[in-house]
Order: structure tokens, then C-alpha cells, then sequence
């Protein structure tokens, strides 16, 4: 438990460099650690009990709520809150090793490493996507029951 700690305190600060990289508003620092921290936290408890892909996904839902959340609270847009967030997420490694394993002529390899890449970034698009639906859908309806009353 105590790794699972120290790498979520990693993650946040990495959260946080990245942020300031991305030129984020100062004000949304500590959110946006959090929100990468929470993020990453999620993914190692879930990582032994589930496939990396699903980690990713119970992941990435996480860090796109606590997006939304903070972009309501705060006021600013989402993008601010969840581009850095999903650093610790992205599947850096796995394009890396299918680009090693192509040049070296392993195309099995680098088949396995290119399809896993490409399941945990659409694991994380996903997420993006339901999240970002759902609480438009909500916003909808909430329009729509507020102007039924003033009927």
C-alpha cells in the first residue's frame, strides 16, 4: 500500500510539472495533481485484479469525472483539468517497444505491443467520451425539466 502511496504522489507531481508545461492556469494546479493522483491511484488497485485495458478504463472514468467536476467548480474548461491527468495513463511504452520490435523485425512483437497501445488509448478516448456524454445528457434533461415548470 505504502508504493501504491508514493506512486500516486508521484503521479501528482508529475501532474503538476505537466501542467505547468501545458501553461495551465496557476489557481488549477492542485486540482489538476489531484485529479492525475486519483487517476493513477484507481489504476494500480484495480491493475491486479483486472487486464491493464479495464484498469485504464476504471482509470480514466475517475479522472474524467473529477475533470468535469472541477471544470463546474472552478470554471474552466475540462481539457485543462484531464490533458495532464491522463499522463500517467498513456501507453508510452507499448509504442515504444512495437516501434523497437518493427525495426527489428519482429512483427509478431510489435503487432502484441501496438494492439494493447491501441486498447488503452481507446480505453481512455472511452471514457472521455462516456463521461462527457452522460453529463451533457444530464445537463439536457435538467434544462428541460427547469423549463417545464415555468410552463
Amino acid at each position: 500500500m505504502d508504493d501504491i502511496l508514493v506512486q500516486s504522489l508521484v503521479a501528482f507531481v508529475a501532474d503538476v510539472f505537466f501542467a505547468v508545461l501545458l501553461k495551465s492556469p496557476r489557481r488549477s494546479l492542485f486540482q489538476i495533481g489531484l485529479t492525475g493522483a486519483v487517476g493513477w491511484f484507481i489504476y494500480l488497485l484495480s491493475v491486479p485484479y483486472v487486464d491493464k485495458v479495464v484498469a485504464t478504463l476504471f482509470a480514466s472514468l475517475t479522472i474524467a469525472l473529477l475533470s468535469q467536476y472541477f471544470a463546474r467548480v472552478l470554471k474552466t474548461p475540462a481539457t485543462v483539468y484531464f490533458l495532464p491527468a491522463f499522463i500517467p495513463l498513456v501507453p508510452g511504452e507499448g509504442v515504444y517497444r512495437a516501434v523497437f520490435a518493427f525495426i527489428e523485425s519482429d512483427y509478431s512483437s510489435a503487432t502484441v505491443h501496438l494492439n494493447g497501445a491501441l486498447l488503452i488509448s481507446g480505453a481512455i478516448a472511452v471514457a472521455i467520451f462516456l463521461v462527457d456524454s452522460l453529463i451533457s445528457l444530464k445537463l439536457r434533461l435538467n434544462f428541460i425539466k427547469f423549463n417545464k415548470k415555468e410552463d
